[in-house]
């Protein structure tokens, strides 16, 4: 969660929210593991003259899948980018207030995201439409991944937006300018 007091009556949404994040995370690092394991596959195989196809498109597939699971935990530690310098001027009040709208913005594309990712999913799996790969994978499957990232992303971003309300800007403080310079 963060160091910063929490009221009560906030911290178990913000745990779940929490718990939420770290489980997108986890399935990130097992998805990176699968990646690595898959790439290594493939590359012991082309070293041994023992060329496959389905490594390079279920590697593809293990990408797309780790930015997805990823983007909710990577919300949850600050790691995606943002431009705070004019933020960075203002007085703690109008910092929050900015800090507020950020998030509201962000969050306002994260549902638009997860509600077309969750129509585009819907169609495929509707009308059965496969990849025109060897594997021949539902597209609904890989749709899927963007609903989930977009769920992850949309708790997260609700999460800060909370979090936020509670503390002003001075959570975003902590984390914001003083790391690039």
């Amino acid at each position: 969660m963060t160091d910063l007091a929490v009221p009560t009556g906030v911290r178990p949404l913000l745990k779940v929210l929490d718990r939420l994040g770290d489980a997108g995370g986890a399935l990130a690092t097992i998805v990176m593991w699968l990646l690595a394991i898959t790439v290594t596959y493939d590359v012991i195989l082309r070293t041994l003259g023992i060329p496959t196809l389905w490594p390079a498109e279920v590697s593809i597939y293990l990408m797309i899948a780790l930015a997805f699971f990823g983007v909710g935990a990577t919300q949850g530690v600050d790691g995606h980018f943002r431009v705070t310098f004019l933020r960075d001027l203002c007085p703690p009040k109008v910092r929050a207030a900015l800090d507020i709208f950020a998030l509201l913005l962000s969050l306002a594309f994260a549902i638009g995201f997860t509600i077309g990712a969750w129509k585009l999913a819907s169609f495929s799996a509707m009308l059965n439409f496969k990849t025109s790969t060897i594997l021949q994978v539902p597209m609904w499957i890989l749709q899927g991944l963007m609903v989930i990232g977009g769920v992850l992303l949309s708790l997260a971003t609700l999460r800060d937006l909370l979090l936020v309300f509670v503390h002003g800007s001075a959570l975003r403080d902590k984390s914001g300018a003083s790391e690039v310079i």
